[in-house]
């Protein structure tokens, strides 16, 4: 386990002391910023349901599972069970997102963002790369930012996949198929 945190910790310093500008620390708060409570996906997740409305009957269901899960099993349970101190200026971290508070373990926003791919990907999977891409910068932004060792965020991916996985299975079970009329039968 010492081995795993010491490579845990010298891969947070390669990754948190890249160089620092303003522009790609702006960028970086940017990516954090609407990776917040998974508000750039839910913009993206009403964008594509309204374009497509007829098609995704349980899209929702799915979003709400994703969120409620999520926030349940990462920010209420798993953040204060495991309590891991985030990184600080004391132990030579460039901390730029002040914001962060309470603990490190694991990262909310790569779990929200990799959930959301999940969802997303499956209900329109000719976005999957861009969703990917998104999911990957916002969970490197938060370590760049100093707010997230690398486990935190690979763990919170980790776990974000499993919670979409697990939102898309019980979606069924919260709303029956839609029957498909007999107009729209005909027309094919």
């Amino acid at each position: 386990m010492e081995n795993l945190l010491a490579l845990d910790r010298q891969l947070f310093f390669a990754i948190n002391h890249l160089p620092h500008s303003f522009a790609v620390d702006w960028l970086a708060l940017f990516l954090s910023g609407v990776g917040t409570a998974g508000i750039v996906w839910i913009i993206i997740g009403v964008l594509l349901f309204l374009r497509e409305e007829t098609k995704h009957h349980r899209f929702f269901i799915s979003f709400l599972g994703v969120l409620g899960m999520s926030w349940v099993f990462v920010e209420q349970i798993l953040k204060w069970v495991v309590a891991r101190p985030r990184p600080s200026v004391d132990m030579g971290a460039y901390v730029v997102d002040t914001g962060a508070m309470w603990y490190s373990f694991p990262s909310s926003h790569a779990a929200l963002s990799w959930a959301f791919v999940v969802v997303l990907s499956h209900y329109e999977p000719k976005y999957r790369s861009v969703y990917i891409v998104l999911a990957i910068l916002i969970s490197l932004s938060r370590i760049y930012l100093g707010v997230h060792y690398p486990i935190d965020v690979l763990v919170g991916a980790i776990l974000g996949f499993i919670i979409g996985k697990m939102s898309l299975l019980v979606t069924p079970y919260f709303m029956p198929p839609v029957k498909k009329s007999k107009k729209s039968k005909r027309r094919r």
